[in-house]
């Protein structure tokens, strides 16, 4: 498995740490490259000990990645060497985007090797990594003309070099044998890529629901989003919305400080530098309901999973994977993307109907129970895998 990260406190990384559980599960010999540097905090849990780890720190600047394209670089003999040492049947890229050099995956295949990719983002094709533009959700770019960066502003001239990777890695990612897409939109747009419709596979972005238990605490009156705080996670919508509901409280949480002000809109608070581990738990458990907004084709997010673990109804945007496993007033409250109107009045319903409420976040829960059943999950794993 080659990923960025397989840290236990960031999502990506937890992510891998699930992926790994399914298949030790499955008495599946696992050999985990992680293309960054070993942190002092990496020795969190015992997951270091029980499996077979190694660090192959790619570096980010553009002339070691131009030279990654073009030469045997240190990092791609380290890579070599680690795939003729361990002999692996199959080569699994989570996730699959710019991060991870293209002559990874065409060295997998001159060795004979099937290969797996497993996009979480639209960093694969899109200058911008969310498939987001102007408003809406784009792919522009994903036929492999990347020029279109440039022509939508998406990305200055600076920025050709990532373009170059961009159009290098599509000619080697075609050649794989295995998509991993979590959602009907995703499916789409490989498809414009250039996969195989046979080559696609449904599966979601794992998430171990054993990670975040809840616990009783008094519902308060004010609602929570968390996460980051740009245009495609619908922040601009989100606080729109709760200017039209003066009565209304929003908390936020931020991934990363974000400068609010608070005197324009007296009843959104953002709360900057809290974490799971620092008090955020306890806000999304005393919250009356967790909203997610995204825009973009997204997967499902971790932020709204640890939501919908804690029993805690959600409204949301019928984008992604959202379209695809939540239904209105039953599971969640879905709105059209970016419709403002229906948006308030989702959130005026949920606030005065506190059976729909506990309705609709129990039925959430069950729902994202059953989309990561461990055992579903490797049965599916081993089907594609075997495909």
């Amino acid at each position: 498995m080659v990923c960025e990260s397989s840290h236990i406190n960031e999502s990506g990384g937890r992510v891998v740490r699930y992926l790994t559980k399914i298949l030790n599960d499955l008495n599946v010999i696992i050999k985990i490259l992680v293309l960054s540097e070993k942190r002092e905090d990496y020795s969190i849990g015992d997951f270091y000990f029980k499996n077979n780890i190694e660090f192959l720190p790619v570096k980010k600047n553009v002339l070691n990645r131009i030279s990654n394209i073009f030469f045997d670089t240190e990092v791609i003999k380290n890579y070599k060497n680690h795939l003729i040492e361990f002999n692996p049947d199959i080569i699994h890229f989570a996730s699959f985007d710019d991060k991870k050099p293209a002559s990874f995956i065409n060295i997998a295949k001159k060795m004979g090797k099937k290969v797996v990719l497993q996009p979480w983002t639209m960093q694969f094709y899109c200058a911008q990594g969310f498939g987001y533009c102007n408003n809406k959700i784009c792919s522009k770019c994903a036929s492999g003309f990347f020029p279109n960066a440039i022509k939508y502003n998406c990305i200055g001239f600076k920025g050709l070099p990532s373009l170059f990777e961009k159009y290098v890695l599509r000619k080697a990612a075609l050649k794989a044998d295995i998509y991993l897409s979590s959602n009907t939109t995703l499916d789409q747009i490989l498809l414009n890529y250039g996969v195989t419709k046979s080559k696609i596979h449904r599966f979601v972005v794992p998430f171990d629901c054993k990670f975040v238990t809840g616990s009783n605490l008094d519902i308060q009156d004010y609602y929570i989003y968390y996460g980051q705080v740009n245009d495609h996670k619908g922040i601009n919508v989100l606080i729109e919305a709760f200017k039209n509901l003066p009565k209304l409280k929003l908390k936020i949480y931020p991934l990363s400080k974000f400068d609010f002000d608070h005197q324009k809109y007296p009843n959104i608070e953002v709360i900057n530098g809290i974490g799971w581990n620092n008090g955020l738990k306890e806000a999304v458990l005393q919250s009356k309901a967790a909203i997610f907004p995204s825009l973009w084709a997204t997967s499902t997010e971790y932020s709204m999973c640890e939501a919908l673990l804690l029993k805690k109804p959600i409204i949301v945007f019928n984008v992604g994977v959202h379209k695809d496993i939540f239904f209105h007033l039953e599971n969640a409250m879905v709105v059209k993307a970016g419709d403002i109107n229906s948006f308030i009045d989702s959130i005026k319903l949920i606030d005065k109907d506190v059976n729909l409420r506990i309705k609709i976040a129990n039925n959430g829960y069950n729902t994202i129970i059953n989309l990561n059943d461990e055992t579903i999950l490797q049965q599916k794993l081993q089907i594609i895998y075997n495909s």
